[in-house]
């Protein structure tokens, strides 16, 4: 439509060389392809759905393993590398569809966990708490532990280190303890897995 516009409007120009209506053509071609890409770019953007994970798309939800009747999401392979404790949350619920942040119910489910995590250095779970009260954001019961026996100062977690650690993260070999549970504020930053219970058969 442009096009048709753009020569149009030359048609009623008088004295116009063949050379000269050549550069017109093109010139209008030139501007009607910019305002269509940058309008699809207008589009695109406006049609994805950020979160505050290093500014990364979120995903639409799909599983990355499954263990025993439930489905794992890995954030890491979604673009969702650094987020807060409860971002990492956040970041489950808002894949829908019944996700949530992990809970560990067994030393089973726990093994195949750190089998997933074995390239990251520490990921969330859905663990909230303080000292001994801890409790798993999707409402398993709290039983299976694998607490580490240090941390930054060198004591057995949970620890409180900081006086906030309210959030349970696992890291890995982080102070050559091997793969274990640490109370942890939940300012810092890291990945997560989210789980969606009955998605899956073993």
């Amino acid at each position: 439509m442009s096009v048709i516009l753009c020569l149009g409007g030359m048609s009623q120009s008088a004295g116009v060389g063949v050379g000269e209506m050549r550069f017109v053509i093109l010139l209008c071609l030139v501007v009607v392809v910019a305002s269509q890409f940058r309008g699809s770019r207008r589009k695109s953007f406006r049609s994805g759905s950020f979160g505050r994970g290093g500014g990364s798309r979120r995903s639409s939800g799909g599983a990355d393993g499954t263990f025993g009747g439930s489905e794992y999401h890995y954030s890491w392979l979604h673009g969702a590398s650094s987020l807060t404790g409860d971002r990492a949350r956040s970041y489950c619920r808002g894949l829908g569809g019944g996700w949530a942040a992990v809970g560990i119910s067994s030393g089973e489910e726990y093994d195949f966990l750190k089998s997933a995590i074995s390239s990251q250095k520490y990921i969330w779970t859905g663990g909230k708490g303080l000292n001994r009260n801890w409790r798993w954001d999707n409402g398993e019961p709290f039983r299976f532990t694998d607490w580490s026996h240090t941390g930054g100062n060198r004591r057995p977690q949970p620890d409180n280190r900081e006086g906030n650690e309210a959030c349970l993260a696992i890291l890995n070999d982080f102070y050559r303890d091997g793969i274990k549970y640490h109370d942890v504020a939940c300012y810092h930053e890291k990945p997560t897995i989210c789980e969606r219970k009955g998605g899956a058969g073993k």
